[in-house]
């Protein structure tokens, strides 16, 4: 089961709860297609390609792809031939064949460029535009399919690492130098400044998120070389660069981590983010303790009375808080926005309603007495294009404390 694979990786980094009876799990069936019904459930798809799209021109632009080899299934048709994945990618309105021969130390990702004609991937114009992509992995019988946004290269240009490849997101590991392309000899700012470590309020009180009055302090000017490259180096909290004639128009946007930032994979995280089923006793003890991992071992064994269930209350606990640095992370990361908040205590709803301003998750039967449905709506941010605030309700204080309990006293299931 790749969660518990995966928080397993976790916890014998850290020395957690060791020997942990992980050996018997087995591997989840790789036939199963992606499951549409649980958007934030990373387990639910086998698939997890990524793409960028960069104007080059008018009239064409890049589109680079990416998808991990170890998730596409690799057949070979006799015993000397190479092994060889099949696989479809649709971009709009076009598709194309993907193949790929497995050699030994293959890369962990297979990576490509095309360019394409934006009048064959959509349609007609518009300043923001979504493209939806799909992924089909013909040899395992599953698909994924995701929207991508272009946006005018004049309002946000593309970041690049030093090989020349787009950032599929807006985050970047603090000390990167990111590139992007200009116009030979302009000038740019980069202004930076840290994001305060604040938690969200619980569901029932409120408290005002401030990161929108968060200001950029000036770090340095940038000019372009003449093959029309600029770079900087990447601060962490928020990054931005200024055009420096007009201060005010702000073509890139970067929130810079100490870490990959969907992944938990150090003490201090994994403390922070136990936050919201910790007594503040508990949590100040192991932020003060001389071992702190032994004071984190002692929490969830406490709440589990026995190794092999608190193995499965970290995978459980953990996996949710790679799952909400992965789907709400913007200004803040994932885990400590409000979606993040729900999704760790109470997990993946039974059903979740969009519309274009609002999300509605509902935990249990819908119309239901015992139904809690948590409404987050959309708020304009200047540093976060995906920041929703959940409505607050003295009526959540019950049910909010139903879970915590449930969590203390190891009575939550795997997700």
């Amino acid at each position: 089961m790749r969660r518990r694979d995966s928080i397993f990786a976790i916890a014998g980094l850290l020395g957690i709860l060791v020997a942990m009876a992980w050996s018997g799990c087995v591997t989840t069936s790789q036939t199963l297609a992606a499951n549409t019904d649980r958007p934030y459930d990373y387990e639910s798809s086998l698939l997890h390609p990524r793409a960028v799209i960069v104007p080059e021109t008018r009239d064409s632009v890049q589109v680079y792809f990416e998808v991990k080899r170890s998730e596409c299934l690799y057949l070979r048709e006799s015993p000397q031939a190479p092994f060889v994945s099949s696989l479809i990618w649709y971009v709009g309105q076009t598709s194309f064949q993907w193949n790929d021969t497995l050699i030994s130390f293959a890369p962990e990702w297979d990576r490509r460029m095309v360019r394409m004609a934006w009048n064959d991937i959509a349609g007609e114009e518009t300043p923001t535009r979504s493209v939806p992509f799909r992924l089909d992995d013909l040899l395992r019988n599953t698909s994924t399919k995701w929207p991508v946004l272009v946006s005018d290269p004049q309002d946000n240009r593309a970041a690049f690492n030093k090989m020349g490849w787009p950032y599929s997101g807006q985050h970047a590991v603090a000390g990167d130098t990111l590139y992007f392309r200009a116009k030979p000899g302009s000038l740019w700012r980069h202004a930076s400044i840290e994001v305060p470590e604040s938690m969200p309020a619980p569901p029932f009180s409120f408290v005002k998120d401030r990161s929108d009055t968060l200001q950029p302090v000036l770090q340095s000017s940038i000019r372009a070389n003449a093959s029309g490259w600029a770079s900087y180096v990447v601060d962490e909290g928020i990054n931005v660069i200024l055009d420096a004639v007009d201060s005010r128009n702000i073509v890139q946007r970067i929130q810079g981590t100490q870490l990959p930032f969907d992944q938990v994979r150090d003490l201090r995280l994994m403390i922070q983010s136990s936050r919201y089923i910790t007594a503040r006793s508990e949590f100040e003890q192991m932020i003060g303790s001389g071992d702190p991992k032994a004071a984190l071992d002692a929490f969830w064994l406490n709440c589990a009375n026995e190794k092999d269930r608190g193995a499965q209350l970290i995978a459980t606990y953990y996996g949710r808080v790679e799952e909400a640095n992965r789907y709400f992370s913007g200004v803040l990361p994932g885990w400590r926005t409000d979606r993040g908040m729900v999704h760790i205590v109470f997990g993946i709803p039974n059903k979740i309603r969009k519309s274009r301003e609002s999300e509605w998750w509902i935990y249990g039967e819908e119309g239901s007495v015992n139904a809690v449905t948590f409404r987050f709506l959309k708020s304009a941010h200047p540093w976060d294009s995906n920041f929703y605030t959940l409505g607050r309700n003295i009526q959540y204080r019950m049910p909010w404390d139903r879970m915590v309990t449930n969590w203390r006293n190891g009575r939550i299931s795997p997700d």
